[in-house]
């Protein structure tokens, strides 16, 4: 019998808020967890604040950016900081297989949800903490985002032009790659419970994930004692490798030579004008050396070519070579992305019907089942009164006394 959803016997206590957090737990909802979002009306998840908002309209329940980190989830508003939210916050932990958080190391601890007291509670509870360098160490108190993370692992250095600053990306980098590092140990240790019974606490942080994606430069620097930075769109081991202009506004082709049979069909695709002899470009060394005006003369090529016919013509010939899309490009025009259903459209309460990407994996045997976003403490009743079984005469008691806030 196929199982709809692969973590449908999971569940999880959510503390974390903004992105690194947040987004592990999604992928564990997006596949059948139970996913309880404990926030708060007084201090909102900051990502609920995150542009950009549907109609420009700055609301709680109308953040994309939280739509999209927080998909499948229950959201329930509870004043931990009052004891009667702790007893309930720790009613849910005990029926929780994961707790996961992403404060400032010691918030969590200080707050009463410390791994050693949630031992005390459920001796096999598995818990994730998410934060900038880690819960040891002389700058585990360090707070941030995920640009944060990015610079101080070194690859706003490696980001922009030679000649210019060092840029960054449209989005905090690091929190969407370090939940891909949390979710593979999530996994790794509910299987080490089933095996053993016990659970286990689980350190991640975004300096130390962000290392992995930048090791060759981490290496020349142990080896050869260099400091690789900036080259744009350039590469050591490659040219012509970047993006070159097309038809129309702002439109662009990746392309990225790696050896000398590719150059060689590159120039036969250009129809092997004059300069395609010229010893300047040769062989690799050579058109490194003169790299600027080689990506000068294929990009006059380039220019008179609409983005989707070139990248036809290119991909023929056996040049590696890609479209620079944009939004409208991959949501409405991608037959590939079309096709294999990276997109979703669910209907918001608040935001109204939109597309949602689904995860970037395929379990044949049990799918995610993405569904939309909560509103804020859109789950209360719910969560409080049949998952944990408090009467309807508690739940207004505690309702009148602001506990659910």
């Amino acid at each position: 019998m196929t199982q709809k959803n692969v973590l449908e016997d999971i569940t999880v206590c959510d503390f974390s808020w903004v992105g690194a957090g947040p987004m592990a737990t999604k992928y564990l909802a997006d596949f059948g967890a139970r996913v309880i979002k404990v926030e708060s009306t007084t201090h909102l998840d900051i990502g609920r604040m995150s542009v950009p908002f549907k109609d420009n309209i700055i609301d709680p329940d109308r953040s994309a950016f939280f739509l999209h980190s927080n998909t499948s989830k229950l959201s329930v508003t509870l004043n931990i900081r009052h004891p009667k939210g702790v007893d309930i916050a720790k009613k849910i932990i005990k029926k929780s297989d994961i707790v996961m958080e992403s404060f400032t190391p010691g918030v969590i601890t200080k707050l009463g949800f410390g791994y050693d007291e949630l031992k005390k509670i459920k001796p096999d509870i598995i818990m994730a903490s998410s934060s900038i360098y880690g819960q040891t160490g002389p700058k585990k108190n360090f707070s941030g985002f995920g640009n944060a993370g990015a610079a101080i692992s070194g690859h706003y250095l490696m980001t922009g032009w030679p000649d210019r600053d060092p840029v960054t990306p449209g989005i905090a980098y690091a929190d969407v790659v370090q939940p891909l590092f949390t979710v593979a140990a999530l996994l790794s240790a509910l299987d080490y419970r089933n095996k053993t019974g016990k659970g286990q606490y689980i350190d991640t942080t975004q300096v130390e994930t962000m290392l992995q994606f930048i090791s060759p430069a981490v290496l020349d620097y142990f080896t050869n004692g260099r400091q690789q930075t900036r080259m744009g769109n350039r590469s050591s081991y490659a040219s012509p490798h970047g993006v070159f202009p097309c038809k129309g506004d702002d439109r662009w082709c990746a392309i990225a030579v790696f050896t000398e049979e590719e150059w060689k069909n590159l120039c036969k695709t250009m129809k092997e004008p004059q300069w395609t002899g010229d010893k300047k470009f040769i062989d690799l060394p050579s058109r490194k050396k003169n790299e600027t005006e080689l990506e000068r003369l294929i990009g006059q090529w380039t220019i008179n070519y609409e983005l989707s016919e070139l990248i036809t013509l290119l991909q023929e010939a056996g040049v590696p070579s890609g479209p620079v899309q944009d939004a409208s490009d991959l949501v409405d025009k991608d037959g590939q992305l079309q096709a294999r259903q990276s997109f979703v459209k669910l209907s918001h309460p608040v935001i109204g019907e939109c597309n949602h990407p689904v995860p970037p994996v395929k379990l044949s045997k049990s799918p995610a089942d993405v569904k939309t976003s909560p509103c804020l403490g859109e789950h209360n009743e719910y969560v409080f009164t049949q998952f944990l079984g408090i009467s309807d005469e508690e739940y207004v008691e505690l309702l009148n006394e602001g506990i659910f806030e």
